[in-house]
């Protein structure tokens, strides 16, 4: 018999934290569900067809991350010797199999004989079947698991063995929470460092990849792309989709993209924009938003190294070296939780 149970209390946090979206209680919050997968092969919710295609279109420019893949091409060696021997390696929102051919094989490769274990974890249970199966079909002895979950909980049961490297890569981790502007960008990300402190085993070191440029030209360049856009807004369609289905007044055509950048706070904001009036009733609440109406998706925060070893810092973790690019724009940060 199919366990129904994990589907079930995934689409009730969903419909929780769509509520306090659409009701302004929290901000910036919704970028876990952005990855919400097809339930068929034409469904326009697909959050991994998109993911790709975008990762696809920004390796075409110049990005963080395509940045983040030449750290890792040009400086690999480097980070398996900070951290080895590696037993276990789990990876944190694996996302597509371009993104894990780049990001995670070479850690793969790296560890060697010494790896024992591999855990993709995601929200999207797509994104993490395919990354674990994708390992399985190296033929390498590496046991393989995956797990649909939000890997920030507490509760996780990450099968592991020996020493444990995480990878979080792509800039998830300043995918934070928070209204436009905070004042808290660095205690917010000192709260994520624990919060990964507390879901991982023990002792877990972990590679992260944010970017560090506060140049606004650079990061508007790097999200003004039609690819990205759609990405972005494609959680509308997951909410019609699996919350509001019988809602007419709730149309996710009706929505565009749009981006703020709040360089006192390095945030930089991902915004759906109401193109004409939406009048709904969610959870026994009237919804309402005019032309205009603004909603933050989720954040990007950009944190330069200095900021990141603070959080670091105020986490009670150890921040051990940064891995950069030539002009410091993208870095992957190693931390000892």
């Amino acid at each position: 018999m199919i366990n129904l149970a994990p589907q079930i209390e995934i689409k009730e946090a969903f419909e929780v934290d769509t509520y306090t979206w659409f009701s302004g209680l929290l901000h910036g919050h919704m970028g876990k569900w952005q990855y919400i997968g097809a339930n068929h092969k034409n469904d326009i919710v697909n959050a991994d067809k998109l993911w790709d295609k975008w990762e696809q279109e920004a390796s075409k420019g110049d990005n963080m991350l395509k940045r983040q893949g030449q750290i890792i091409k040009d400086q690999i060696n480097e980070m398996i010797a900070l951290t080895k021997p590696c037993n276990t390696l789990v990876d944190l929102g694996p996302g597509g199999l371009s993104a894990v051919t780049k990001n995670t094989i070479p850690f793969i490769n790296g560890y060697k004989s010494d790896l024992q274990k591999f855990v993709a974890i995601d929200m999207s249970e797509e994104a993490a079947t395919n990354a674990k199966n994708y390992i399985q079909s190296l033929n390498i002895n590496i046991e393989s698991y995956s797990i649909q979950d939000d890997f920030l909980e507490s509760d996780l049961s990450i099968p592991h063995k020996g020493k444990v490297i995480a990878l979080m890569m792509g800039g998830t981790i300043g995918n934070i929470a928070a209204q436009s502007n905070t004042p808290e960008a660095i205690n917010l990300m000192a709260h994520r460092l624990s919060q990964l402190k507390n879901s991982l085993p023990n002792n877990t070191l972990i590679f992260i990849g944010l970017e560090a440029t506060q140049n606004v030209d650079t990061l508007y360049k790097s999200y003004d792309h039609p690819a990205h856009a759609e990405f972005e807004i494609n959680i509308m369609h997951a909410i019609k989709r699996d919350l509001l289905p019988e809602q007419d007044g709730f149309d996710p055509y009706a929505w565009k993209y749009s981006m703020q950048w709040y360089p006192d706070a390095h945030q930089f904001c991902h915004i759906a924009e109401a193109t004409e009036l939406q009048r709904f009733d969610m959870m026994g609440q009237e919804m309402r938003f005019t032309k205009g109406s603004k909603l933050i998706i989720d954040n990007s925060f950009k944190f330069p190294v200095l900021a990141m070893q603070r959080a670091a810092q105020k986490a009670n973790t150890k921040y051990l070296k940064p891995f950069s690019d030539s002009e410091g724009r993208m870095v992957i940060h190693a931390i000892q939780l």
